[in-house]
């Protein structure tokens, strides 16, 4: 199940890019393979929401990748599972880009560079090709860490 909170903005986090959001939801996930299928449900409604002018379909498959990464690899096993969850937040900044960014609870991202190249799994490789920048930060309050995906909004090939 998952619950939604719009917001006018997100507070910021160290590292994390500082272009203001303009609107934003968040939902929470479970921390299992259940999230992939509503994270790609929730996506498709929020971005129609957000009335974003982006390819949706690559907004989309950038939320599933992120989510399935969040789900094997940032779930720690030392915590309890009524606590496992991911949180997925979506925005449009003031640029027009679609911001995408999945928290997990483990703070953890060895060779974070390599796995964007594609040199480590194929996950994060995969979300830039779709033309998104792929960063990621640690939250100023809490554990874990939140990877971000931004795409530019522009045609869409159909």
């Amino acid at each position: 199940m998952t619950s939604e909170t719009p917001l006018l903005a997100v507070p910021p986090c160290a590292g994390a890019p500082s272009a203001l959001l303009v609107r934003s939801f968040t939902t929470h996930l479970p921390g299992d393979t259940r999230a992939l299928y509503l994270s790609r449900v929730w996506t498709r409604r929020i971005v129609t929401v957000l009335c974003w002018q982006g390819n949706v379909l690559a907004a989309v498959e950038a939320v599933a990748r992120l989510v399935d990464n969040g789900v094997r690899h940032g779930v720690p096993s030392s915590v309890p599972s009524s606590e496992v969850q991911l949180t997925l937040s979506i925005a449009t900044d003031e640029t027009g880009s679609l911001v995408i960014d999945v928290a997990d609870l483990n703070p953890a991202f060895p060779d974070f560079d390599a796995a964007v190249r594609g040199e480590r799994g194929r996950g994060l490789s995969q979300v830039a090709s779709l033309g998104a920048k792929v960063t990621r930060f640690l939250p100023h309050e809490g554990r874990g860490k939140t990877v971000r995906a931004v795409l530019a909004p522009g045609p869409v090939d159909v």
